[in-house]
């Protein structure tokens, strides 16, 4: 079926609030296999699944299979192909249950129209082998969604527990399928979507809850919150919010009734530690951008936290950037790795995050242990080494209705959503980084209005050099940068570390990138002929390993890089769509 049919059948369908197509029965090798606590837990030594959305818990992006290596990755070729038909930004990341693999998609108007209209989200089941499609669902959207998902068009992921597939919606629900048919569950309503709340991340799942946080709010400006649900029931089981409320410890950062409008979305996909039984996450911006309407350290917005996962209780924080002035949100992963450090291994969470530093914690206490620059441009301020608390150069703070001021990075970040893996084999951490900046200013008013944007910034980002992106190995023990691979264009994208010492990288020019994990030599590329903002991801399935890139397009890319001479090519026969292409060895 051509892309064309796909979307006039997908369009004659708005009828339907949720569309189940069934295939016919899964061969012997698709058989389900309910995801476990225990399968989830020793999901690092099952390399044949991608059983939720960074692999693991500690999240590492790390596939420890090695069929496909340094020796033969120039052999790889395109296995096969499959279109999502939508119109999104596909940032989904695939996962991969016994040769059955789960996938997501958008439907929306034409990317260059403004704004957009969202007509409904998707969610398929293909043979992981073969491509061929098992199941599909879908989620009628309304018509009054509000300004900032009309933007981000594109949800993160899924997550697998026992016999059921879940995910969030961009009205703010939660809703369970049966994996085996794409039936629904259950669909809960988490909140009220109108207030500018929705789900773009990839639900965590541990020990049978169903964990999310709520994108929209340092944008849209109401609260951010972090919320469990029974995996069965959907019943609410804790929330904790991220802007504390009067009487909670944090409140006092936040004058008289800001916190009310405070933002810090807990928007990126958690890691969790069994040990210490801690769920982390990082938390966006406070709101509104405009520090001077807020004064305070804005707590707990721009923060590395750690919460009890049976009771949702905040255990520990760290706040990397207080009163943030620059939309630089801090909801990158804290991966669970122990570092050595003077000859002493220690439990640590290890973020490397937009500021343009990697961020080493102890994690059961969340005890300051360094900050290392990954990138160059840098000139916002810079890190107290002992106590790793971000010190503003308020030269790069403009007035309200004052002139733009150049901050380095700009405001996408010196990394940004995309996975940042690590491998066990080499110690490194892959980071996709940007070396960029932005003219940077404030609005000179600003009100609040629910379901608008409530940021009052004005920003545009542009090169400083030819070549913008680049994809950095840092050895998490010594701290240092070991190699590098450059690309024209920022690396908004995602990485994959494998076990057989390769790194997988995509790029917005469509390009999937294999390098030796070691050294940074280029091994591989293939050009899947649109952007790659996706999750990339390995697999085997009767024993052939895969690699499987979500590809399709990075809606934002002119707004935030539109004025840009340099990038120009990234909107030239841009060709829009998403896909999941899947490559192979040779027979």
């Amino acid at each position: 079926m051509d892309r064309k049919t796909s979307l006039l059948l997908s369009f004659g369908s708005l009828v339907f609030v949720v569309l189940v197509v069934l295939a016919p029965a899964p061969a012997p090798g698709q058989e389900w296999t309910d995801v476990t606590e225990a399968r989830l837990l020793d999901a690092d030594k099952d390399g044949n699944n991608w059983l939720t959305y960074r692999r693991t818990y500690n999240g590492w992006w790390y596939s420890p299979l090695t069929q496909i290596n340094t020796s033969n990755v120039g052999k790889l070729t395109p296995k096969w192909i499959f279109s999502g038909g939508g119109w999104g930004d596909q940032k989904g990341t695939p996962l991969v249950n016994n040769g059955i693999m789960f996938t997501v998609s958008t439907d929306a108007t034409d990317p260059t129209a403004h704004p957009r209209t969202i007509h409904r989200q998707k969610v398929f089941a293909v043979d992981a082998a073969t491509g061929v499609a098992l199941w599909k669902h879908e989620h009628k959207l309304p018509e009054d969604l509000t300004a900032l998902v009309r933007v981000l068009v594109g949800t993160r992921g899924l997550a697998l527990w026992k016999d059921k597939v879940y995910y969030g919606t961009y009205d703010a629900r939660l809703i369970a399928l049966r994996a085996k048919t794409g039936e629904v569950a259950w669909n809960k309503e988490i909140t009220d979507y109108r207030d500018g709340y929705f789900v773009s991340m990839a639900p965590l799942i541990v020990k049978g809850k169903v964990i999310v946080g709520m994108a929209g709010p340092g944008e849209m400006g109401p609260r951010g919150f972090i919320e469990a649900f029974d995996s069965e029931t959907g019943a609410s089981l804790w929330r904790t919010y991220t802007v504390p409320g009067p009487g909670e410890p944090g409140n006092n950062t936040w004058p008289g009734e800001t916190w009310k409008l405070g933002g810090a979305a807990a928007w990126n996909h958690g890691t969790y530690d069994p040990e210490t039984n801690l769920v982390f996450f990082g938390t966006g911006n406070p709101a509104p951008w405009i520090p001077q309407m807020r004064q305070g350290d804005n707590l707990f917005a721009n923060s590395v936290i750690a919460l009890d996962t049976d009771t949702g209780k905040i255990k520990w924080h760290f706040q990397i950037l207080p009163n943030d002035p620059w939309d630089f949100d801090t909801p990158q992963e804290p991966l669970v790795i122990d570092v050595v450090r003077n000859g002493r291994t220690v439990k640590s969470v290890v973020q490397a995050n937009k500021l343009g530093f990697v961020y080493t914690l102890e994690r059961t206490n969340g005890k300051f242990m360094s900050a290392v620059p990954f990138v160059n441009l840098i000139n916002w301020g810079q890190v107290d080494p002992a106590t790793g608390r971000a010190a503003k150069d308020n030269s790069k703070i403009p007035e309200m209705g004052g002139q733009r001021v150049e901050v380095c990075p700009g405001l996408v970040g010196a990394t940004s959503w995309g996975s940042k893996p690590y491998s066990p084999r080499t110690g490194y951490l892959y980071i996709p980084a940007n070396e960029y900046c932005m003219m940077y200013g404030f609005r000179g008013e600003l009100a609040y209005k629910r379901g608008a944007f409530y940021t009052g910034a004005i920003h545009d980002h542009h090169a400083k050099g030819d070549q913008s992106g680049v994809l950095r190995a840092f050895d998490v023990n010594t701290n240092r940068i070991v190699w590098e691979w450059s690309n024209r264009s920022p690396l908004i994208s995602f990485a994959l570390a494998t076990g057989g010492d390769l790194v997988f990288v995509g790029t917005p020019e469509g390009k999937v990138v294999g390098l030796n994990a070691r050294t940074g030599q280029q091994l591989w590329e293939f050009n899947v002929g649109t952007p790659v903002s996706g999750g990339i991801v390995s697999y085997s399935v009767g024993g052939k390993q895969y690699v499987a890139v979500a590809a399709g397009g990075t809606t934002r890319s002119t707004a935030w890089f539109g004025k840009e001479p340099r990038w120009q090519h990234l909107f030239k026969n841009v060709n829009w769509g998403d896909s999941i292409v899947v490559f192979g060895l040779p027979e």
